[in-house]
């Protein structure tokens, strides 16, 4: 009866540990829509089930870093994230990413764009 339950236990650990949040490093590029390299670096984000958050760092191209919340979801391949409290002052920024298009030029990881309160960014993310 004690072996049953030892056994039915682990199996339930080891089924719970594969559900569990998986945090994963994405390398980032934050462009203006004309091509202009702002700032480059990662974001340090959990995935677990269709939710995501985490953090952002990264080194703004005039030399200073660039922090801020990342919180989305995604589904159907479409990732929204909301990045919150930036250190560069950017407000109401939320990127939709999604996988590149066939014979575009960058062929995988995400790309979106990400409407922010007077201004616009495209992002790039690879893992």
């Amino acid at each position: 009866m004690h072996k049953l339950t030892l056994a039915t236990v682990a199996a339930l650990l080891s089924l719970g540990a594969s559900a569990m949040a998986e945090t994963q490093n994405w390398n980032i590029t934050e462009e203006n829509t004309v091509g202009i390299k702002n700032a480059q670096g990662k974001w340090t984000v959990n995935v677990e089930g269709g939710k995501i958050s985490g953090k952002a760092e990264l080194d703004a191209t005039n030399g200073g870093a660039v922090t801020y919340k990342v919180e989305g979801t995604v589904k159907d391949g479409i990732y929204t994230v909301t990045m919150s409290d930036r250190s560069d002052g950017k407000k109401g920024c939320v990127w939709t990413g999604h996988a590149p298009a066939a014979g575009g030029q960058q062929s995988h990881g995400l790309i979106g764009e990400a409407p922010c309160e007077g201004s616009k960014l495209v992002i790039r993310a690879g893992f």
